[in-house]
């Protein structure tokens, strides 16, 4: 089960950022389906700090909890979108979103091994 949102997340967020760099560029509506990524993102990575949990790996667990939580909220606090702009939410945004892949692929990690 944990392969299935892993993979989810991989697809996911790859399709996240690369609409998120499009919307960036001033592609209004695009906006919707990065937003819908987002979460489409946070979901998987949040069942599998649950799935990690259940399994004692606490630590990873609470990192990716944590993550999902924060991957949407700090793109909200973007919001309303200034095109071309690069600030600091854009950039912990951005940084926020690949550190997530990098938790859940951990999460990931944690599940298999702890059986």
């Amino acid at each position: 089960m944990a392969k299935l949102f892993i993979m989810l997340v991989r697809v996911l967020g790859l399709a996240a950022i690369v609409l998120g760099a499009l919307l960036w560029t001033g592609r209004q509506p695009l906006l919707a389906p990065h937003i819908g990524c987002g979460f489409l993102v946070a979901i998987p990575v949040f069942v599998l700090a649950l799935i990690a949990l259940l399994r004692k790996a606490v630590i990873p667990g609470i990192l990716g909890v944590l993550f999902a939580v924060l991957l949407p909220v700090v793109g909200f606090m973007q919001l309303p979108l200034t095109f071309h702009a690069l600030g600091g939410i854009q950039v912990a945004h951005i940084i926020l979103a690949l550190l997530t892949i990098g938790v859940a692929e951990r999460l990931y990690s944690a599940t298999r091994s702890a059986h």
